[in-house]
């Protein structure tokens, strides 16, 4: 399946949601945000991988009493080694001599010490493709207030690759990862780099050679310059949301996001107009919904963006079954055009409110 999530003998997810259940529906829940503690316990990510030699074995003919028989003949391959699971057995990877472990337990403490008094909280954990892929995110303690009562969070992801085929990856993301997608869709969400000295990038790669544990130290700035990001991001939205939109301005936005289909259009037909028209409705009518009409949020460009945002993750998807829908409605929301009318739309936004340069 898409989500990749680890499911164990004994089928139970290698996985744990704080509040929220992923659409997978799998893994455990927690009422509440976690600790680290909590995140590796409940995800069952207490394991640890370990490190064997790497052999190959070559068909060889040897003769025997009764003739010549067919065997294997093993060659140990230097400079390799396997990484294994051990709880399981299981192999993740083949990595060279040189690549240095670093354990599930190692990244929760990281992540843990970034945070003055350790104050983290993972919104998620959980393993990929049998525990290949390891993926934490975090929750840094501040809460950005566009306005009262709507409330923006700062989610952190660090992810390990135990198979080999990738680097630690560290940096912030506004997406809720909850699966292989998910976390996908972070990765592209900014640039990507070898962490050294001086050079910080929105996520950096950090391979697992040389002094691993040095070189994540230094994520620390990155840190730093990842809540720059949020604290720009929160600072555009505010603007947003002190933009007033007149009504000439909306129906001029709308008109950008959903034009209106012109009958003289050859590729005109009555039910892509009929399609269009309700799209157009559905964004007035989130525009005009209550989540939208808060004081300090009700017709400024902030709500306009918004009505986007919401009418695009709440439209019906279709689907077999509710798992089925729940996917297809995932992939819309952070994928394909979705997510890139939703891009639009903010930028969009960003240009009635007079905003040109963001570090968004």
């Amino acid at each position: 399946m898409a989500h990749e999530i680890t499911v164990r003998q004994d089928g139970t997810a290698e996985a744990a949601f704080a509040l929220t259940p992923a659409w997978h529906e799998l893994g455990i829940v927690l009422d509440h945000p976690m600790t680290s503690v909590e995140a590796l316990t409940a995800a069952q990510l207490d394991w640890k991988v370990i490190q064997r030699p790497v052999a190959v074995g070559v068909p060889t003919t040897i003769p025997t009493p009764e003739g010549m028989v067919e065997t294997l003949r093993y060659y140990d391959i230097p400079n390799m080694l396997a990484n294994v699971r051990a709880d399981n057995g299981l192999v993740l990877g083949t990595v060279s001599e040189v690549y240095r472990i670093v354990q599930n337990t190692e990244a929760f403490v990281f992540l843990d010490g970034l945070v003055i008094d350790h104050a983290m909280e993972y919104e998620s954990a959980f393993s990929l493709s049998g525990g290949r892929k390891v993926v934490l995110l975090g929750r840094l303690p501040k809460v950005d207030e566009i306005v009262r009562g709507d409330e923006t969070l700062r989610y952190i992801l660090l992810s390990l690759h135990h198979d080999g085929t990738g680097a630690i990856r560290f940096g912030p993301t506004a997406v809720r990862i909850v699966c292989a997608n998910t976390y996908s869709l972070a990765l592209n969400e900014g640039g990507i780099a070898d962490l050294k000295a001086g050079e910080f990038t929105r996520e950096v790669a950090i391979r697992h050679m040389g002094d691993v544990k040095g070189k994540l130290q230094k994520a620390r700035e990155i840190l730093t310059a990842a809540n720059r990001q949020f604290d720009a991001h929160a600072d555009a939205s505010r603007e947003l949301a002190s933009h007033r939109m007149s009504g000439a301005e909306w129906d001029r936005f709308l008109d950008l996001m959903c034009p209106v289909l012109d009958p003289r259009d050859a590729d005109w037909t009555e039910k892509r107009a009929e399609r269009i028209d309700k799209t157009r409705a559905a964004i007035v009518a989130a525009y005009h919904s209550p989540r939208q009409t808060l004081e300090g949020v009700a017709e400024t460009a902030w709500a306009a963006y918004n009505a986007v945002a919401e009418h695009i993750d709440h439209l019906p998807r279709r689907g077999a079954t509710p798992l089925r829908r729940a996917e297809a409605r995932f992939n819309v929301c952070l994928y394909g055009a979705g997510r890139d009318m939703k891009r639009r739309a903010f930028e969009t936004v960003c240009r009635f409110a007079g905003l040109t340069s963001l570090a968004v």
